[in-house]
């Protein structure tokens, strides 16, 4: 049984808690960030570099065997701090999935997904495909009846369609 005093002190951390997350969710407001969707920005250079998607208005690392599974090998990224740190300081992102894919069934008329968070992200179209420099090469094909069992997740957008 909690003390008064230790009750007390439980629900100052409840209400603190509520606090944080309502301002946090208040500063980042990734919908004026949605319109650098697909922009990849490289931090710092040479072995040390990382590189970060926008997707969603979110600035997510991508690991390197991410990178191989999704782009080409001459994707452009650009070195925009400013863009990154804007972005980065006020929304926590995570990365993308570990070893995040892109995927189809055997009937390319089901289209082309991009496999990560533990769901499927249909990509609207080659020009949104492109907008993001994934590469056809690095599709997979699955079977339907597992692309059917795989969550789906709100399709990708260009930034000019938001």
């Amino acid at each position: 049984m909690m003390t008064t005093k230790a009750a007390f002190w439980f629900a100052v951390g409840v209400v603190a808690l509520a606090y944080m997350i309502a301002t946090t969710d208040a500063e980042c407001d990734k919908t004026k960030m949605r319109r650098y969707d697909g922009d990849l920005i490289a931090e710092g250079s040479g072995k040390t570099m990382k590189l970060y998607l926008i997707y969603k208005g979110c600035a997510r690392y991508v690991n390197p065997r991410t990178y191989f599974n999704l782009f080409k090998s001459c994707v452009k990224y650009t070195k925009n701090a400013d863009l990154l740190e804007a972005i980065s300081a006020k929304c926590q992102c995570k990365a993308l999935s570990d070893g995040a894919a892109l995927i189809r069934g055997p009937n390319i008329n089901l289209g082309v997904f991009l496999l990560t968070d533990g769901g499927k992200v249909f990509i609207p179209g080659s020009a949104t495909f492109k907008a993001y420099c994934f590469n056809y090469a690095k599709i997979k094909i699955v079977p339907v009846f597992i692309l059917t069992k795989i969550n789906t997740h709100a399709a990708l957008r260009l930034a000019t369609s938001i």
